[in-house]
Order: C-alpha cells, then sequence, then structure tokens
C-alpha cells in the first residue's frame, strides 16, 4: 500500500509540470504518439530478455531525437504521426517472427499493483529531473513559447532546451506507463494541466495547480478503486473529465 501511494504522489509531481510544458508548447499529440512507439519497448524487452523499463528508454531516447530532427521541417503533430506509426510497424514485425507471444493487456491498461521499488527509484530520479530543469530553465522556457525568434536573438539555447525538454516528456511516459497504461497515459498527462489553466493567473501557479489536482484525483481514484475494485487509470480519467467539465460550464455560463 505505501508503494502504490508513493507511487500516486511522485507520477502526479512528475505529469503534472511536464503536462503544463507539453500544453504551453501544444505536444498534446506526443503522449500519444509515444504510447504507440511502446510496443516497439515492448518487442525489444521479449526478444532481449530484459527489463521494459529500458528497452523504454532505448525508444524513448530515439523517438525525442526523431521529433526533434524532422519536426523543423514539417507539421509538428504529422512528424510524430509517421515516426510512431513506423515504430509500431517494426513492434508488428518482431512479434510476427518472435515465437514468444507478448500479453499486451497491462501494457494497454495499466497496473498500479505492479509497482516495485524499482519503478519507485526510477520515478524518484525522474521527479528530480524534471524539477531541476524547470527551476533551471524556467525563464527560457516560457521565452520559447512567447516568441522563438526572441529567445533565438537572446542567445538562448533553443535547440538545446528543446531536446532537453522531448527527452524528459518521453522518458517520464515511460517511466510511468506500466502503471498507467499505453491507452490513456496522454489524457493522465494533460488532464490536470487542463483544469489547472481554468483557474491559474500565471504558469507557475499553473503548475502548481496542476500538481495539487492531480494529487487530489490520484487518491480520490485510489480510494474509489480500493473500495470498489475498479481500475485505477479510467477513473483517474472520468473524474478529471467531470472535474474539467464542471470548470468548463461555470467559466461559459457563470
Amino acid at each position: 500500500m505505501i508503494a502504490i501511494i508513493l507511487a500516486l504522489i511522485l507520477i502526479s509531481c512528475i505529469f503534472a509540470p511536464i503536462g503544463c510544458v507539453a500544453l504551453w508548447k501544444r505536444y498534446v499529440y506526443f503522449g500519444d504518439g509515444l504510447a504507440h512507439s511502446s510496443f516497439l519497448a515492448a518487442s525489444i524487452s521479449i526478444i532481449a530478455h530484459f527489463p521494459l523499463i529500458y528497452s523504454g528508454i532505448i525508444v524513448a531516447v530515439l523517438f525525442s531525437i526523431f521529433v526533434f530532427i524532422f519536426q523543423n521541417n514539417s507539421e509538428k503533430n504529422a512528424v510524430i504521426n509517421l515516426i510512431s506509426s513506423f515504430m509500431l510497424a517494426i513492434a508488428l514485425i518482431i512479434n510476427y517472427f518472435a515465437s514468444t507471444q507478448n500479453n499486451i493487456i497491462d501494457l494497454l491498461f495499466g497496473d498500479i499493483l505492479s509497482v516495485s521499488f524499482n519503478d519507485l527509484v526510477i520515478l524518484a530520479i525522474m521527479l528530480i529531473t524534471i524539477i531541476s530543469f524547470i527551476v533551471c530553465c524556467y525563464n527560457q522556457i516560457l521565452l520559447i513559447i512567447i516568441n522563438r525568434d526572441i529567445a533565438v536573438i537572446k542567445n538562448i539555447k533553443v535547440n538545446i532546451i528543446e531536446l532537453i525538454f522531448l527527452l524528459l516528456l518521453s522518458l517520464s511516459v515511460f517511466s510511468a506507463i506500466k502503471i498507467v497504461g499505453v491507452l490513456m497515459v496522454t489524457a493522465v498527462l494533460l488532464i490536470p494541466a487542463m483544469i489547472a489553466r481554468f483557474i491559474a493567473s500565471s504558469p507557475a501557479m499553473m503548475i502548481a495547480i496542476a500538481v495539487c489536482v492531480s494529487l487530489f484525483i490520484n487518491f480520490a481514484a485510489g480510494v474509489i478503486s480500493f473500495y470498489s475494485d475498479l481500475p485505477l487509470t479510467p477513473l483517474f480519467i472520468i473524474i478529471g473529465s467531470f472535474v474539467y467539465g464542471v470548470l468548463y460550464l461555470k467559466r461559459s455560463f457563470f
């Protein structure tokens, strides 16, 4: 139970801030693309007989680098779709020739009960890395989002910051994909940020509110999951969508 609580706290503190930046930079399809690419990580894990997290890191790094390279010459979401489809196609070919069939149910929907000490360590490392990145590059990130050309004129290392962000976003998704699942990871990443945007009056406040919202939804979903024996991630999305809907109606009609 302690491991599950720690996992929920770590995932909330990781996904909320990185989700805010992803929303600001309009990387809303990045999580979906990376989720499709995760099937390649699963296939590599089966063939090479080593933990999914390690193959996930390899795929996450490759995915981020490819998106970073090609997005300058093509529309961002189109590049994400192309690369994710390419990696998914390779995964299907690998699985076709593999003698062992992979059970992908847990990968699709996640399993909070499968969290281990190693998972917590990886999540903790990701949290420290993301906090360090945002604290050190907060002003530069905001300037890049507001006006990339001005950021370049001010000698901000735009390409390096964007590449680091893509790598952190990819690794964050893969570090939690075993727990939250492939199909729902994007929603878990973005819902707290979308809710916080209704309330916040500044970027820093939006990040803080997103963390609080994510913690609240995670623990509410966890309590309901514990007493009703229902999967946690779908409950997170249902609760988060309800909160978002209520705030949207309030903002639109009141």
